[in-house]
């Protein structure tokens, strides 16, 4: 086996998973989708849309606590519904900016900054692939030619 039959082998080989490659691309890209897109979109929809249930336990335990306040005598309706608008207002103006939204949202970002970027990478790839194989096509097309007219 001379030294050019090696080298042709070797780009045979090299072509063989290049081919490979790019006929597993589509299955990539949906595993993309579906591992880093899909998921953090739907981490960054749950938190921004619903609140932590904690709040509504608490509102609920914080209602029960002032009423027992009142009945007991221990502060007057006044106090309670200033208290009562006091950690209400409080908790309701922070929409993202509690630290468990905010970590889920900071993950979320990432990773779906993370998975545009292999789609990108992926989809560069193919378009240079098929530049390539056009390119081969042209030059074996070439090649033939010339050698029908010899």
């Amino acid at each position: 086996m001379s030294n050019r039959d090696n080298h042709n082998s070797i780009f045979e080989i090299l072509d063989g998973m290049m081919f490979q490659l790019s006929k597993t691309k589509k299955m990539f890209m949906i595993m993309i989708l579906t591992t880093l897109i899909i998921p953090p979109i739907a981490l960054l929809a749950m938190t921004s849309a619903y609140d932590s249930p904690f709040n509504d336990r608490f509102e609920k335990r914080l209602e029960d606590r002032l009423n027992e306040q009142l009945r007991n005598g221990k502060i007057t309706l006044a106090e309670a519904n200033k208290i009562k608008s006091q950690f209400i207002d409080q908790h309701r103006g922070q929409v993202l900016l509690q630290p468990a939204q905010l970590v889920i949202f900071t993950i979320s970002l990432v990773w779906l900054g993370i998975g545009i970027k292999q789609w990108v990478s992926i989809s560069k790839w193919d378009k240079k692939y098929q530049k390539f194989k056009e390119r081969q096509e042209q030059v074996d097309k070439k090649l033939d030619d010339y050698f029908e007219d010899e």
